[in-house]
């Protein structure tokens, strides 16, 4: 008896550190991307086989007015390879597009820790498609090295 008595007097302060809220209060923030030697069109990066591309510089911009939002870092993958990381403003990364890369869809994503005025500590990841093409005659006309994403926000749990 004096076991599970000792065992329920355990209980009580390992309950006490639980926390009962479900409320997250993540960062409300768009992000704008710009690019060397890649153009955006309707949500895809076109880039040229045997080139190097850039991301030259992330910005974040806090959708609550007068309040800042940053990043700290930015790790890089290339379906789902880890690339590398940049921790220095403005968290450009070159990315080599091989000869022996293959034509056609690949994905870029970029991992942000994500700090904003008054709100959690997140993490934002960004993906791209992007379509690897023979040549620059392949890249639509139309499209732009700059472009502005406007994320969704999930807290993990509620998606």
């Amino acid at each position: 008896m004096k076991k599970y008595l000792f065992l329920l007097l355990l209980l009580v302060p390992a309950l006490s550190l639980v926390s009962c809220s479900d409320d997250h209060d993540l960062p409300n923030v768009d992000f704008n991307f710009t690019f060397e030697n890649a153009v955006e069109l309707d949500g895809t990066l076109y880039v040229v086989q045997g080139e190097t591309f850039e991301i030259a510089s992330i910005q974040v911009i806090n959708k609550e007015e007068g309040k800042n939002a940053l990043i700290t870092a930015a790790n890089y993958y290339w379906d789902y390879y880890f690339l590398g990381s940049t921790v220095q403003p403005p968290y450009g990364f070159e990315i080599s597009v091989e000869e022996n890369t293959p034509l056609g869809e690949h994905l870029l994503e970029v991992e942000c820790p994500l700090y904003a005025v008054d709100k959690e500590p997140a993490f934002a990841v960004v993906a791209f498609n992007v379509k690897v093409v023979a040549s620059a005659e392949d890249i639509p006309d139309e499209g732009s090295s700059f472009t502005t994403l406007h994320p969704s926000i999930s807290d993990g749990e509620n998606n």
